[in-house]
């Protein structure tokens, strides 16, 4: 979420630019609230408000919200908006979980969510980084049921199933203070988009990392100063 018309504008053309994106713009009663969308197909909700401060928040699929909103709050989780309907496209919740990182909870209506992922330019993996990690994925495996696996000593992935979606890590940034959830977009080429990333006024701060099947890399937008990962194109499991 961002604060502002022009922050918003900005930011949709510079994700425009670098992934190749097209929008679809709520009207006012909606907040705004604009949709990117990849040859088609969902990938990134864009809101619009005061304190908006341009952060990623994942969005956890339920069958019955108030089920799973009940169950968060068990888990120490605490809810500071909804269950609230979205007219025709579902309903949202958002919660903080007991490590300090926001999540949504969504049960779908018309809008059943992301349209394509673990394709270039499309969401492939998420991250949750803390400085509790074993707290957080005790809370995510208790809210979602999938199951928390170890591939390799220090590594906790949650699988849905087969597929793996999100890691759950310690925080590595001393001057984050707050736990949070990060999503990662694959590219084609992380040369190819660093490049990109400077032309349209980002920062590369990490330039590339190994990590399992495939190397990331991270840059700070212009127009909020996030911090966003990349991935290459590659293995997910």
């Amino acid at each position: 979420m961002v604060e502002t018309t022009e922050q918003r504008e900005a930011l949709m053309s510079f994700f425009a630019s670098l992934y190749g994106w097209t929008w679809e713009i709520g009207d006012e009663n909606m907040g705004y609230y604009s949709i990117a969308s990849l040859d088609g197909a969902p990938v990134m909700g864009l809101g619009q408000g005061p304190g908006g401060q341009g952060a990623m928040i994942p969005y956890f699929a339920t069958d019955d919200i108030n089920a799973t909103a009940a169950k968060a709050a068990e888990l120490g989780g605490t809810m500071f908006m909804g269950p609230m309907e979205i007219p025709s496209a579902g309903t949202m919740a958002l919660v903080t979980d007991p490590t300090g990182a926001v999540h949504g909870l969504w049960q779908a209506g018309d809008f059943k969510g992301f349209g394509v992922a673990y394709e270039a330019n499309a969401p492939g993996w998420f991250d949750h980084a803390s400085n509790d990690p074993a707290a957080a994925a005790t809370y995510y495996e208790g809210l979602t049921g999938h199951s928390l696996i170890e591939p390799e000593p220090g590594m906790h992935v949650l699988s849905a199933g087969e597929q793996w979606f999100a890691s759950v890590t310690p925080n590595q940034l001393p001057e984050r203070t707050t736990a949070q959830w990060n999503s990662i977009y694959v590219v084609d080429s992380l040369e190819t988009a660093r490049a990109k990333v400077r032309e349209l006024g980002g920062t590369i701060v990490l330039e590339e990392m190994p990590v399992p099947g495939s190397a990331i890399s991270v840059f700070v937008e212009p127009v909020m100063n996030t911090a966003i990962t990349i991935m290459g194109a590659g293995s997910h499991e």
